[in-house]
């Protein structure tokens, strides 16, 4: 896809789409007026005809009969105004796009406020996302081969700005599609063994360091969880570490934890059949650390990150770990299996007892963990816990800037009983109830004192009906995100 600037004429211009934006309740003025006008008031008739008053997720598509340069004019809603936000115009951008698909390679937008930091970048990062589509099975011919070029038409914007917001729109989008396609691969495909292939070419590309270690190597490590986990299926794990280096000095350490589970079955616990699908989604913190070290290896950050992947089926093998058993994760502490479709905080338990190993300054961890969290929050928020609030807060903070709905959950000390265990350390899912926070109260007891906050993205991971600002299927949710919270100087 093709960006540029322009300063020509907005009636003159040749494009499949002028996109034009509109605030709630405001008159058709300026520029709307100057196209509405050469259009002899069709805008603002099919606005009235359509009750559109400029309503974010809203807009009215009319066809310019060659009046103008534009082929089609599509006036999108920019919501209320004191509402404004970079994070609309990212969100204009993906409603853009969808309206586009099948009519339109070459689009122009032309808004009265694109000219603050951070806007065009926005809106560039929404068009990228919104144009997204995972066809690569399909073998029909008339694959939509998307937008293809897209014009910013402003005399607001400086060329340098545009082309520095123009770069690192490109790198989340295209981190963020990454981990999409990830997360959409079937997993009779993307097998442990392939997830750690395509991080090492990460890596290659990256010039980052990476190690993976296989079943002989996480028997000598003592990575109990992850080989506990895996023993129920044919296909072997892998415990993949990625690593970047700043080439100047470091000025603090930070490891991404992604749970890894590339199918799950629930193993010897079996889901029914209707809860197993879309269950090759389980791998999507997994598919989120990736795109985070895809993008931060462009990125030139002053810090040190370790992406850390514990990888595996579950699977109810012949050798499938089960219930009552006891397991001895990495840092020696001993995990009492009530569930085994309670796999994820397990194969997290290594992974988390490494990061701390690697004495980094802060842990931040995304898992597709717990049920508990989409009934709480529902599809499109991740619940968010942790034990260190500047932490926690940061974590928010970054979330807001990238568009990605977060909430956090309290860590009730009430409920810790709920994961005591009569013969092991911590059984690994107590009630039902707060089940999300008892998941993560399991995981606490793998970080010591390291300042640390889980993502419980069931929720947003996958969505296999997709949404207003979502594909349908992988989201790349947390992308963005932690890619925002690791730019934090």
């Amino acid at each position: 896809m093709d960006f540029k600037l322009s300063v020509e004429d907005i009636l003159q211009i040749k494009c499949d789409l002028l996109v034009l934006g509109r605030f709630e309740g405001e008159a058709i003025k300026g520029l709307i007026k100057k196209v509405d006008d050469a259009l002899a008031g069709a805008l603002s008739r099919n606005s009235r005809e359509e009750k559109f008053s400029g309503e974010l997720g809203k807009g009215v598509m009319i066809n310019t009969l060659g009046k103008i340069g534009a082929k089609r004019v599509l006036l999108a809603g920019l919501g209320k105004k004191p509402k404004f936000s970079s994070d609309v115009l990212r969100k204009v951008g993906i409603f853009t796009a969808k309206r586009a698909k099948l009519i339109s390679e070459e689009i122009a937008f032309s808004f009265p406020v694109n000219g603050k930091k951070g806007n065009t970048s926005a809106l560039i990062e929404g068009v990228m996302l919104g144009n997204y589509e995972f066809n690569k099975y399909k073998t029909n011919d008339k694959k939509w081969e998307g937008i293809k070029n897209v014009q910013f038409v402003s005399s607001g914007i400086r060329e340098t700005n545009f082309k520095e917001e123009l770069k690192f729109a490109n790198i989340i989008s295209e981190s963020t599609n990454f981990a999409r396609d990830l997360v959409n691969e079937p997993p009779v495909f993307l097998t442990p063994t392939k997830l750690s292939e395509i991080a090492q070419e990460v890596a290659n590309k990256g010039k980052l360091e990476c190690i993976i270690f296989g079943r002989e190597e996480l028997k000598k490590k003592g990575m109990g969880g992850l080989l506990a986990v895996s023993s129920g299926s044919d296909e072997p794990p892998r415990f993949i570490h990625l690593t970047y280096k700043p080439k100047g000095s470091i000025r603090k350490t930070v490891a991404i934890v992604g749970k890894g589970i590339t199918f799950d079955s629930g193993g010897l616990c079996i889901k029914p059949r209707d809860s197993m699908r879309t269950m090759k989604g389980d791998m999507s913190g997994a598919a989120c650390v990736l795109g985070v070290m895809k993008a931060i290896s462009r990125l030139s950050l002053p810090i040190k990150v370790h992406g850390l992947i514990s990888a595996t089926e579950n699977m109810p093998g012949g050798r499938a770990y089960k219930p009552d058993d006891v397991i001895r994760a990495l840092n020696g502490k001993t995990i009492e299996v009530i569930d085994t479709d309670a796999e994820g905080r397990i194969v997290l338990s290594d992974a988390l007892s490494y990061a701390v190993e690697l004495k980094a300054d802060e842990i931040v961890d995304l898992a597709t963990l717990t049920g508990a969290c989409i009934v709480a929050l529902g599809d499109y928020t991740a619940g968010l816990m942790g034990n260190d609030e500047r932490l926690i807060n940061r974590i928010i903070k970054a979330a807001k800037l990238a568009g990605e709905k977060i909430w956090q959950l309290p860590m009730d000390d009430e409920l810790r009983k709920d994961i005591e265990s009569d013969i092991a350390d911590v059984k690994n899912v107590g009630s039902r109830w707060g089940g999300a926070i008892t998941a993560a109260m399991f995981l606490e007891k793998f970080v010591g004192d390291t300042p640390w906050v889980h993502l419980d993205i069931a929720g947003p991971a996958f969505i296999e009906k997709g949404g207003d600002w979502y594909p349908k299927g992988g989201t790349g949710f947390g992308v963005r995100t932690i890619v925002k919270y690791l730019l934090e100087r």
